[in-house]
């Protein structure tokens, strides 16, 4: 059951990944172009993604105003026949530095904002996935204002790979910036000290979820089944929760893809997967299009993971079918939607989100809603259901998962061979919060 998070900017993911040569470790703080003063021969600045023209807006350097120096960075909205959208610039470096926070000092100038002027700073690891985010206050900036020095402090974890620097225009106006200073334990950059053992050497950029390398399709009762494999060895199934996708598996692709061969799938609606049914959704339904899927890979037996509603279809797989299933792990599964097992908050967000997707006629909004109702209707699971699961079972959640703790330990404890961790300090999002922890769990199991 997973809660559908809104970002207020966009992550520039593929871009960032694309680009990130540009964060060579090799490169000296200035040569990272803060200030704006180099340039290409088409006066864009050097280094920072974003600088196409997009819906009418142009990012180029500005000689005119600047706050010190020769040019600034100007994001400008040229063509108001255009929609108005958020348009920014992405400065990239490398996270080689040593220290416990970074703060980062922009001095920003705009003018006639109509919705508001952004400022993000980020920290992400290897594989180009968000550990640490801040931004300053967007909601206060927009109109006009004078040249002005804001702040945005961010810890800087120790696997961080990369910073990520954005200002952003939304709406119509202009936007000035310049000299951006960066601070590692309140020293500027230059004074920094480096990791030792920094890996300097960038990790290839794989689109898990959308990878035409790796996807093919099975066809279903009523569907049309997407998945992607990786790797070699005992086969592992991977299933993601409510509303997502692959891509929420990532980080145990690449894990585990190291020793298994790995088989993510979209259940059906979900994904790249197609869902031509139009009965209510179960969690019954989603274990016969699983068995479909082995059957058509010739896989007799697997260990399967599966992550909120991929838990509960794990745990029907191991009680219909049991000889498929060689060792099951669940994260944040339930047996039942009611307020023993999930607190009745959630449940009226549930009903309340549904209400809101059954007013709208497009298509998306009706197959939201389907398994919106599914998370408040299923699943059925029973004890005599739990007590005939016959493989080994690794039950987890974290403390603050949405999941009540009490029902995680009632499903575990009604597993004949079963083990339970709860992980301290995480939440339902466990497999993306901790990651090495989590892996390193569900590795143990699975040896």
């Amino acid at each position: 059951m997973m809660r559908i998070i809104t970002f207020i900017l966009a992550s520039f993911s593929i871009t960032f990944a694309q680009a990130q040569g540009t964060a060579s470790s090799n490169q000296k703080p200035g040569e990272f172009n803060l200030g704006f003063e180099i340039t290409t021969d088409h006066n864009l600045p050097y280094s920072w993604i974003g600088h196409q023209q997009k819906n009418g807006y142009k990012i180029i350097t500005d000689s005119t105003e600047k706050h010190s120096g020769k040019r600034s960075l100007l994001i400008e909205k040229t063509d108001a026949l255009k929609p108005s959208s958020m348009v920014q610039s992405l400065g990239v470096i490398p996270a080689k530095y040593e220290g416990k926070e970074m703060e980062v000092k922009v001095y920003l100038k705009f003018e006639s904002v109509s919705e508001f002027v952004s400022l993000g700073v980020a920290v992400d690891d290897a594989d180009y996935d968000r550990i640490k985010y801040a931004q300053v206050d967007y909601k206060k900036l927009k109109g006009t204002e004078d040249w002005k020095e804001y702040s945005v402090k961010i810890p800087l974890p120790k696997e961080g790979r990369y910073i990520r620097i954005w200002p952003g225009l939304a709406g119509t106006g202009k936007l000035w910036v310049d000299d951006i200073r960066i601070l590692i334990d309140g020293k500027d950059i230059s004074q920094a000290g480096l990791k030792p053992d920094f890996d300097s050497v960038p990790h290839p950029y794989i689109p898990y979820g959308n990878n035409p390398a790796a996807g093919a399709y099975v066809k279903v009762n009523n569907a049309n089944i997407y998945y992607e494999t990786y790797g070699k060895g005992e086969p592992l199934l991977l299933l993601h929760g409510n509303s997502q996708s692959i891509f929420a598996l990532k980080k145990q692709i690449i894990e585990f893809s190291k020793y298994y061969k790995v088989i993510a799938v979209d259940t059906r609606g979900q994904g790249k997967s197609k869902d031509l049914s139009t009965d209510p959704l179960t969690y019954d339904l989603f274990a016969e299009d699983m068995k479909t899927v082995l059957d058509s890979l010739h896989i007799s037996k697997t260990h399967i993971y599966g992550w909120s509603d991929g838990g509960n279809t794990g745990l029907i797989m191991a009680y219909k079918y049991p000889t498929y299933v060689n060792k099951l792990a669940v994260m944040g599964a339930v047996m039942f939607a009611t307020e023993e097992a999930i607190p009745g908050s959630i449940l009226k967000e549930i009903k309340k989100s549904i209400l809101g997707l059954e007013a709208k006629s497009d298509d998306q909004s009706k197959q939201q809603a389907r398994l919106f109702t599914m998370l408040l209707n299923e699943p059925h699971i029973t004890v005599e259901n739990l007590k005939q699961i016959q493989a080994p079972v690794l039950v987890m959640a974290g403390v603050k998962d949405m999941v009540l703790e009490k029902h995680t330990k009632y499903i575990a404890a009604n597993i004949p061979s079963s083990q339970l961790v709860i992980f301290e300090g995480a939440t339902h999002y466990a497999p993306v919060e901790i990651v090495a922890e989590f892996n390193s769990r569900l590795k143990v199991f699975l040896e």
